[in-house]
């Protein structure tokens, strides 16, 4: 392993470490965010569930409140059935008078369909029992002004006989309407349902009916009377769209950031939305999914992509109450706020967590440079770039186990004091660094360069014999002596270099050092002989 890997696996180590610790802090942050929000989420859905309360509630209050007069004027009627009756005619009028003569009841006909009619309809018996409602009726009619809502819902009440086939109630206006909503061919209805065969234990409740050649529709609220036995007719109560739509926005706080709907129990809307209007529109899919939910829960939200909805049972009505809200509208509120709050800290900081672990690493890969610097100053030669002798002998020690045979190659160049007395410096320089060149040229690439010291060098020559060796310093010899430097002047000045050779082989109990010196006892021999040479005679231990 090379010393810059050495350097380089360290860094590369503490880098993965920085990198697990930032993903582990980032993780385990998301988590703790999310679990906020999470907390955020459970408040926002209790919260709107508390608000959808607090309107059924109220609903459930005013729907009671309505069954209630609706059950006293159903007990009244039936006990003024059974006073003695005052001679009369059976003609249905238009208007039940008071005993003062003034007229308080409007009289509509109504067609009873004949399937809920018997033979003797028309006999005395039936003329009878219409008898007995007409003058009960003008008994308790002063009861239904009291029964309706003066501040809400005004003349609202009415009575529908089966028997005479028509219906009373305050105001020409709801007969009307109650007529033109009166389908005799439909299966369902207020006037059907309250039939002992689809309402036997004789219940209150709630249909809703559309008023034919209008976009209005009618919420009715409905009991069974029954007389001696027999289902005579019904009490009801007519309540229009736009009243129950303000009593929808009465009911909702100023605040309300919702849209409350009104929807029957097979989730037909009974009324446009009130509140916070939005352009919400439920599919028939989203709403049997809420229909779902309500066959396990009387109570529950859901989400549908940006749309939150709650939704509730409304108690003794037959009718389910459908808040929707958009992320937009949910914004406004408090919750909303704190998770757009929420989010942003979140934002901020991964932001911070990122600009750390940039600032970090590059610190780390920072020092990692510098480290590679001073190492590199430490074993390199910084004028020629080659090991110098502390790099040399570590890395060639370093090398040594692993390369049992191995050849040193010991370098001088030739005659370099007089270049420099004569050119000067920075010639003797630049031919440093021109024989480094040509040195390294000649050499292959596992093979080391180090400068010893002013113009020595010295080959380490991996897997390499004597002869072998010898050939390679031949071959530096030539690079050196058949290649020129040109000076600034275009002088071109020849370098040539003395050689010794000495390999591990010819003495295996050696140690680098003693291969070293024994080659650098060769590379005299070479000067003596004359230099621009090479010296590969053995020498005996004394000599090393």
């Amino acid at each position: 392993m090379t010393a810059a890997n050495r350097l380089r696996l360290p860094l590369v180590k503490t880098l993965r470490v920085i990198h697990l610790c930032f993903i582990f802090v980032f993780l385990l942050t998301t988590f703790l965010f999310w679990q906020q929000g999470e907390l955020f989420n459970h408040g926002y859905r209790t919260s709107q569930l508390s608000h959808l309360e607090s309107v059924i509630a109220r609903l459930e209050s005013r729907a009671k409140y309505k069954i209630d007069n609706l059950r006293y004027l159903q007990r009244i009627f039936i006990e003024a059935m059974d006073d003695p009756l005052f001679p009369g005619s059976v003609r249905i009028p238009n208007e039940i008078r008071n005993e003062r003569g003034e007229a308080s009841l409007f009289v509509s006909n109504l067609p009873i369909p004949d399937r809920l009619s018997n033979d003797d309809e028309k006999s005395r018996d039936s003329a009878s029992l219409i008898q007995h409602e007409l003058y009960a009726l003008r008994k308790i009619q002063d009861l239904f002004p009291l029964a309706s809502d003066a501040g809400e819902m005004r003349e609202d009440i009415y009575y529908i006989s089966r028997k005479g086939e028509f219906i009373a109630s305050l105001s020409d206006e709801t007969n009307s309407q109650l007529v033109r909503s009166y389908n005799p061919r439909r299966k369902e209805g207020t006037f059907i349902m309250a039939s002992p065969i689809l309402n036997p234990k004789r219940k209150a409740f709630w249909t809703r009916q559309n008023i034919a050649e209008t976009h209005d529709t009618l919420v009715n609220g409905a009991v069974p009377v029954d007389f001696n036995g027999k289902w005579i007719g019904l009490l009801g109560v007519a309540i229009s769209d736009d009243s129950i739509k303000q009593l929808l926005n009465d009911s909702l706080s100023e605040q309300t950031q919702s849209s409350y709907q009104l929807f029957d129990n097979r989730l037909i809307p009974l009324t446009t939305p009130a509140g916070a209007l939005n352009q919400v529109k439920l599919t028939p899919n989203q709403l049997r999914l809420i229909g779902e939910k309500l066959e396990h829960s009387s109570r529950g939200t859901l989400r549908f992509g940006q749309v939150f909805v709650t939704f509730g049972a409304v108690g003794g009505t037959d009718s389910v109450i459908i808040s929707t809200q958009t992320l937009r509208q949910g914004l406004h509120e408090d919750f909303g706020r704190f998770s757009v709050l929420l989010v942003v800290m979140w934002v901020i900081f991964v932001l911070l967590l990122w600009a750390f672990h940039r600032i970090i690493c590059r610190l780390v890969r920072d020092m990692g440079v510098m480290q590679r610097e001073m190492h590199w100053h430490a074993y390199h030669d910084e004028l020629t770039g080659a090991l110098n002798r502390r790099g040399f002998f570590e890395t060639t020690a370093q090398l040594n186990p692993q390369y049992k045979d191995y050849t040193l190659v010991q370098i001088d160049l030739d005659y370099f004091k007089k270049v420099n007395d004569r050119y000067g410096h920075g010639v003797g320089d630049a031919v440093l660094q021109h024989a480094t060149q040509r040195i390294q040229r000649a050499i292959r690439g596992k093979d080391i360069l180090g400068r010893l010291g002013g113009e020595e060098f010295c080959v380490f020559l991996p897997d390499t014999h004597l002869e072998a060796g010898e050939a390679v310093a031949l071959r530096i010899k030539k690079h050196l002596e058949f290649s020129s430097l040109t000076l600034g002047n275009g002088m071109k000045l020849t370098t040539t270099a003395s050689l010794g050779v000495a390999a591990h082989s010819e003495h295996a109990d050696y140690t680098l050092e003693q291969i070293q010196s024994l080659a650098d006892s060769r590379l005299y021999r070479a000067k003596q002989r004359g230099r621009n040479q090479v010296c590969a005679d053995g020498e005996d231990a004394s000599q090393a």
